[in-house]
C-alpha cells in the first residue's frame, strides 16, 4: 500500500464514502510507519503532508489542527520533507507565544490548542526545533525570553553550547530564601498541659452560675486539657446537666479535641445521642464521638438519621458533607437512594422557588446537599446554576459556583451501568451546558464594586473548572448535541463578550472533536 489516499481521502460532497483514518488513533503508527518506508516515493509523502497541513475542515478548524499535528509528527519519520521548516515554525507559534514575531499573531490561544501543540514539538523533528530555539537565543533582544529559551533549549539539548552561553551571559538571580520563623510564646499564652490553669478554668466553670460560664473559657480548655481526666469529668458532667444550649454545644466540641479514647466520654456521648435523638446538637455531639472514637456505630447511624428526618437544608447539608468525608463507602445506608432525604430537599427546593430572598440561603444550602447525596439531580445542579447567574448577592454566587463544580466532579464516581442514573447523568449533563451558555462574566457588571478580585476571578475561573469536568463525564451519545448547543459561543462576538466562556466551550468541543469521527461532528457543526 503506497498511496497515501488510503489513509486520507476527503471529499466534503459524500464524507459517508471518504476516508479519515488519519483522526483514528489505532491507526496512528501505521501512518508514522508508512513515512518511514524506503519503498514510498518521497512526492507521494510530499503530497501527503501537503494534503494534511492544507486541510479546510468547515468546522471550526478542530479536525484542521489534528491533521497539521500528524504532519508535524511525521516528519520525525521524514526529516527531508521540504515543509519542515513551515510546519515547525507554525507549531512553535502555537506552543510559545515568543516564537510569534508577527502583531497578527499576539492573539490569545485556548489552552488546549497549545498543550497539544507542546506535545507534538517533542514528537516532531527535533533538529529543526532546536535549531529554532537556538536562532532565537541569538536574535532576542529581550531578557525574559533569552531566559527561558535558553533554559528550554537546555532541556531539549542538554549540553547545548548556546543555551550554556546565554545563561552564562545573564545576571544570576539570588533567591532569598526566608528561614522558618521562631514562634515565640506571647505572655498571655497558656502551655498545653498547664496544670495550674487548667485547675483554674475548671474551678471557673464549677463555681459560675450556668448561664454566665463563658464559651471562651470552655473552648480554652480544648488547646490545653488534651487527655486531662479532671477537665474531661467536668465536660461531662457539664454536657449533661447544663439547660445552657450553647455552653453543651462547647462542651461537646471540647470533649471531641480532648477525650480521644476515653471511655467516661464515649459512653456519656453515647447517652446523650440516645435520650436527644432528633435534636440538631446531635450533629455536633455525632461528631464528637467519631473523633474520639472512629468508627462508633452509635455516631454514624446518627448522622444517617439526621440526614433521613431533619427537615433543615443547612443542618443536612453539613450532614452529607461530614458523612462524605468519614464514610465514603456508605456503610450507613446513606445513598444515592436515600428517598427521604431527597424528598425532604426536593420539597425545600419547591417551596422557596418563589419565596422573599431570605429563603434563598435555605434554597442553596438544600441544593448543595442535594448534589452530594444524588449527584445526578438535574433539579438541584439547575438550582446552583440559577443562583450563581441572577443571585445579587456576591458570595451567595461564589459559594454557588464553588457547589457547582463539586457536583460536576461528583458526577464522575456515578455507576453508569445504571439505566436510571445515566439517564438523570444526561439532564445534568444538558443542565451543565445551559448554565454555560447563560454565563455572564463580571465585566458585564461593571457598576457593582462589592466584590473582590480574589472572588472575582474564583467565579469566573470556576466556569472553566465546570467545563474540564464536564470533559470528564460525557457520554459518547451526548456529543452530538453538546456540539450543536454550544458551536455558535465560539464565534468572534460571543468571544468578545466573554473570554472565560469561550474559553470553556473550546475546551469541551475539542474534547467531542477527539472523541467523534469527522464526518459525525461536520453534520453535528452544521446541524
Amino acid at each position: 500500500m503506497h498511496d497515501w489516499q488510503y489513509f486520507f481521502n476527503h471529499d466534503r460532497s459524500n464524507l459517508n464514502q471518504s476516508t479519515y483514518r488519519i483522526f483514528e488513533p489505532e491507526w496512528k503508527a501505521e501512518i508514522l510507519h508508512w513515512f518511514s518506508r524506503k519503498d514510498v516515493d518521497k512526492e507521494q509523502k510530499e503530497d501527503f503532508i501537503q494534503a494534511l497541513i492544507d486541510f479546510d475542515d468547515s468546522c471550526g478548524d478542530f479536525y484542521r489542527y489534528r491533521a497539521y499535528f500528524l504532519a508535524a509528527e511525521a516528519l520525525s519519520q521524514f526529516p527531508e520533507c521540504s515543509l519542515g521548516d513551515a510546519i515547525v515554525e507554525q507549531l512553535l507559534k502555537w506552543s510559545y507565544a515568543y516564537f510569534r514575531q508577527d502583531k497578527r499573531d499576539w492573539q490569545i490561544l485556548p489552552k488546549p490548542l497549545v498543550k497539544t501543540a507542546r506535545k507534538t514539538v517533542e514528537l516532531t523533528d527535533r533538529k529543526r526545533v532546536i535549531a529554532a530555539f537556538v536562532h532565537l537565543v541569538h536574535t532576542t533582544e529581550s531578557r525574559s525570553i533569552l531566559r527561558v529559551a535558553a533554559e528550554e533549549l537546555g532541556t531539549l539539548d542538554p549540553g547545548n553550547k548556546s543555551a550554556i552561553a546565554a545563561l552564562t551571559l545573564l545576571t544570576p538571580v539570588v533567591e532569598n530564601k526566608q528561614t522558618f520563623c521562631q514562634i515565640s510564646q506571647n505572655p498571655g499564652e497558656i502551655p498545653v498541659g498547664d496544670e495550674t490553669a487548667i485547675a483554674a478554668f475548671i474551678n471557673d466553670i464549677k463555681r459560675i452560675p450556668d448561664q454566665d460560664i463563658s464559651w471562651c473559657g470552655i473552648a480554652v480548655l480544648g488547646e490545653i486539657a488534651v487527655g486531662n481526666q479532671t477537665a474531661i469529668a467536668v465536660l461531662v458532667q457539664l454536657m449533661e446537666m447544663t439547660l445552657n444550649k450553647g455552653n453543651c454545644c462547647e462542651a461537646i466540641k471540647t470533649l471531641g479535641k480532648i477525650a480521644v479514647g476515653n471511655p467516661t466520654a464515649i459512653a456519656s456521648l453515647i447517652k446523650f445521642l440516645e435520650i436527644n435523638q432528633g435534636d440538631s446538637i446531635c450533629f455536633d455531639a455525632a461528631q464528637a464521638l467519631w473523633q474520639i472514637d472512629p468508627g462508633n456505630a452509635v455516631a454514624l447511624n446518627t448522622l444517617a438519621y439526621i440526614l433521613k428526618t431533619s427537615a433543615s437544608a443547612s443542618l443536612i447539608n453539613c450532614v452529607a458533607t461530614y458523612l462524605l468525608k468519614i464514610d465514603p463507602e456508605n456503610k450507613t445506608g446513606i445513598t444515592r437512594g436515600n428517598t427521604i432525604a431527597i424528598t425532604t430537599l426536593s420539597e425545600i427546593l419547591e417551596t422557596t422557588q418563589h419565596q422573599a430572598s431570605e429563603d434563598e440561603w435555605e434554597r442553596l444550602y438544600a441544593a448543595e446537599a442535594l448534589v452530594k447525596i444524588d449527584p445526578s439531580n438535574s433539579k438541584a445542579i439547575a438550582t446552583l446554576s440559577q443562583i450563581r447567574e441572577s443571585n445579587q448577592n456576591r458570595l451567595m454566587r461564589l459559594q454557588a459556583s464553588e457547589s457547582l463544580v463539586n457536583a460536576v466532579q461528583n458526577l464522575e464516581q456515578l455507576d453508569l451501568g445504571n439505566k436510571l442514573v445515566k439517564e438523570k447523568l444526561k439532564q445534568a449533563v444538558f443542565v451543565l451546558v445551559h448554565d454555560i451558555q447563560i454565563f455572564q462574566e463580571y465585566d458585564d457588571y461593571k457598576n457593582e464594586f462589592s466584590i473582590s478580585p480574589t472572588h472575582q476571578l474564583s467565579y469566573e475561573s470556576s466556569l472553566l473548572e465546570i467545563a474540564d469536568s464536564l470533559t470528564k463525564i460525557l457520554q459518547s451519545e451526548h456529543l452530538p448535541q453538546v456540539v450543536i448547543t454550544l458551536k455558535d459561543y465560539l464565534s468572534k462576538q460571543c468571544g468578545k463578550n466573554s473570554s472565560y466562556r469561550y474559553e470553556a466551550v473550546f475546551k469541551i468541543i475539542w474534547h467531542c472533536a477527539e472523541n467523534l469521527t469527522y464526518p459525525d461532528f461536520y453534520k453535528a457543526w452544521h446541524n
